[in-house]
């Protein structure tokens, strides 16, 4: 019976030893805060279960306690089990959601520049502009385009040019709020929308954000030893939500024609797009009709 019960006590150590590096790996992957403080807590109180455990099977081997039964070998070697299979469950669940969510990341986010894609923007700005005309809040976007982009890319490489994106979408992540949504709109294009934010002020922040542009050293120190030292501009064209703006499509297409207009007339500018050049769906009809 003694060494059964040893048995019981050491087979539940190894299953405690093991839950310690099963929460240790899953303390790995919690962010910092209170869930992986108190995950911390328990994997001190699982090396004081392996102390107390060890103990006991000790003071046994030793002859200072008589073994009645083996009720409490049994009970450490079944606490030992559930405790593991606890662990090891919790651990396969922070795995599955962390590879869900890096799945869910990957799906909406650029891999060039880190930042949103055009499908992500696409559903997220038509939500934003039914909210906007729903309870009448003011929502705007801007569209940037790197002027020149197809000649800097052809001069000096692919790669060099995808550098220079990656410098111009980092300079407007940093250069707008955190609620604000920056997404690479298409090749050379990226597209900020702003919520809360009216005309007037919107049309400020892409004047504000083409200078930050201006000012950018696009390679480091080390890449221009490769590359002369390369300035961009960016040329910006601005929409909000208005009567006439019905869906996020409206929106997008509403700040292509302002970018567009502002190429026409020349680089590094902003332009506003005149709401009463928007076309309506029978000025479209009448135009097929013509055609």
């Amino acid at each position: 019976m003694y060494l059964l019960a040893n048995i019981l006590l050491l087979s539940g150590i190894c299953l405690l030893v093991v839950s310690v590096f099963t929460a240790q790996q899953l303390i790995k992957k919690l962010p910092l805060g209170n869930v992986r403080h108190s995950w911390q807590m328990l994997n001190f109180l699982l090396v004081g279960s392996i102390l107390g455990y060890a103990a006991y099977m000790l003071l046994l081997m030793t002859g200072q306690l008589s073994l009645v039964n083996l009720n409490i070998p049994k009970l450490c070697f079944a606490a030992a089990s559930f405790i593991l299979l606890l662990c090891y469950l919790t651990y396969q669940t922070t795995r599955n959601i962390r590879e869900a969510i890096a799945v869910d990341q990957a799906s909406i986010i650029d891999p060039v520049l880190d930042i949103y894609n055009r499908r992500y923007f696409d559903r997220r700005i038509d939500e934003e502009t039914q909210r906007s005309r729903r309870y009448n809040q003011p929502l705007s976007i801007i569209l940037f385009e790197v002027d020149q982009f197809e000649s800097i890319a052809k001069k000096h490489g692919r790669l060099v040019g995808n550098v220079v994106l990656r410098k111009v979408s980092d300079c407007l992540v940093g250069s707008v709020r955190a609620s604000d949504i920056v997404a690479r709109y298409d090749e050379n294009r990226i597209v900020v929308a702003t919520t809360q934010t009216k005309p007037d002020m919107a049309i400020m922040l892409a004047d504000r954000l083409r200078g930050e542009v201006e000012k950018q050293d696009m390679l480091s120190n080390s890449e221009q030893n490769v590359v002369d030292a390369l300035r961009v501009t960016v040329t910006a064209g601005v929409s909000w939500v208005e009567d006439r703006i019905k869906s996020g499509f409206d929106l997008t297409d509403v700040a292509e024609k302002a970018m567009k207009r502002a190429s026409i007339e020349g680089h590094n500018r902003v332009y506003a797009y005149d709401s009463s050049d928007i076309e309506t769906p029978e000025q479209v009809i009448e135009a097929a009709v013509a055609a």
